[in-house]
């Protein structure tokens, strides 16, 4: 008997039972997601991707045993009440144990669409140049990745990031039919209407301090940065959706309380330049195009946990902090090279921009050639054609 061949298969199904003798925790946020336990259920899929190969597995992998990692799946996503991209996250992570990314791409890359699907999402698969990419119905305006139309929907791509260069202008993107559902899919949303509860160890402090009219204020503030992770591969989307991402809790409340403090015996005026410099010269100024050599937005918080920020993060971190004390009235104004902030103060003189028979004072928080006061723009920008992306009304 050859004991050198016996022996791999036997190794093999020991790591299998090992595998599956415990259940896996995926502790992204402060509630763990707990992968039920399973035997392997489906082989792996392997060799080229084409439509009709892809189109026979998944076949396969509906009629697989994932039914309980399914369910835990949709128990868990409803108890947390997450928003669609924190829910993803924990598909990733769970398709990632389950299959791992490093070993077998294309294999994971199917078990996440199984995960998203079963729990109700419209996603697709498609084939490009041996390529196997996922999408996602989606009715938000998202601009920065590919989609394709089908039946008046459409449909964005979500694994985008994982390739270098896609060759869609020479090759055509060739859509896998997928199977009848049993329940009505829901398309995905990028906006992020709260966000968990994350363990304690995800915090570090963050010291930032700025000068206001003469005295230097300092602020020690804790910072997620398991936030970094989650929002690494985060779109560019409309300026509703990020300006509109909340705060950690644990950020929120060792900052926020600080700020009202701070501004409670100056007048609204006063209020909001003492925020706006906060926005300006807390941080230090680095485009997008030099950073990372495209346009990225990021959430409030984002930029108070990254070192370096532009005009478009800037803005809507002293739109979050206007809106969380004051609660005006405001307008994102939007030039071909920048973007400021137009806030409703009454009584207060300055240039103004008009917008639906109300005026909005200029609040620009990013650094000029010269300091602006609220109420005044940068030369360059008097008669610039600009265009209000977006407006909140109280």
């Amino acid at each position: 008997m050859n004991w050198r061949i016996l022996i791999l298969p036997l190794c093999y199904l020991l790591l299998l039972q090992g595998q599956n003798s415990y259940a896996q925790n995926i502790d992204i946020y402060q509630d763990v997601f707990t992968i039920p336990t399973i035997d392997p259920v489906v082989e792996r899929f392997e060799g080229a991707v084409t439509v009709p190969g892809v189109e026979a597995y998944i076949d396969k992998l509906q009629k697989s045993e994932y039914s309980k990692v399914i369910e835990a799946l949709a128990a868990y996503k409803s108890d947390q009440q997450l928003s669609d991209w924190m829910y993803y996250q924990v598909v990733r992570r769970t398709a990632n144990y389950l299959s791992p990314k490093a070993r077998n791409y294309n294999d994971y890359t199917l078990l996440k669409w199984l995960l998203m699907r079963q729990t109700g999402y419209d996603v697709r698969l498609a084939v490009i140049d041996n390529k196997l990419l996922f999408y996602t119905r989606s009715d938000d305006e998202v601009y920065d990745i590919p989609y394709f139309d089908l039946d008046q929907k459409r449909y964005v791509c979500l694994n985008r990031h994982d390739f270098g260069a896609i060759p869609f202008a020479s090759q055509e993107l060739l859509s896998v039919p997928m199977p009848r559902s049993g329940q009505v899919l829901a398309s995905f949303s990028y906006k992020i209407a709260q966000l968990p509860e994350f363990t304690e160890d995800n915090f570090t402090n963050r010291f930032l301090d700025f000068t206001f009219r003469g005295k230097e204020y300092h602020f020690n503030i804790r910072v997620n940065n398991a936030l970094d992770t989650l929002f690494a591969n985060y779109p560019v989307v409309n300026y509703e959706a990020y300006f509109n991402i909340p705060m950690s809790k644990t950020t929120y409340n060792t900052l926020m309380p600080e700020l009202k403090h701070a501004v409670a015996e100056m007048s609204r005026q006063d209020g909001v330049a003492y925020l706006m410099e906060f926005a300006r010269n807390a941080f230090a100024y680095e485009s997008d195009l030099d950073a990372i050599g495209k346009e990225q937005r990021n959430a409030p918080e984002l930029t108070l946990l990254r070192d370096k920020s532009d005009c478009d993060d800037r803005v809507a971190l002293l739109y979050f902090f206007i809106k969380e004390i004051y609660d005006l009235p405001m307008v994102v104004v939007q030039y071909p090279s920048h973007v400021l902030l137009g806030v409703s103060l009454d009584g207060v003189k300055g240039f103004e921009i008009p917008y639906k028979d109300r005026q909005y004072i200029v609040v620009d928080p990013t650094p000029q050639s010269v300091p602006l006061k609220v109420g005044e723009i940068g030369k360059k920008y008097r008669k610039q054609v600009y265009e209000i992306a977006y407006a909140y009304k109280p």
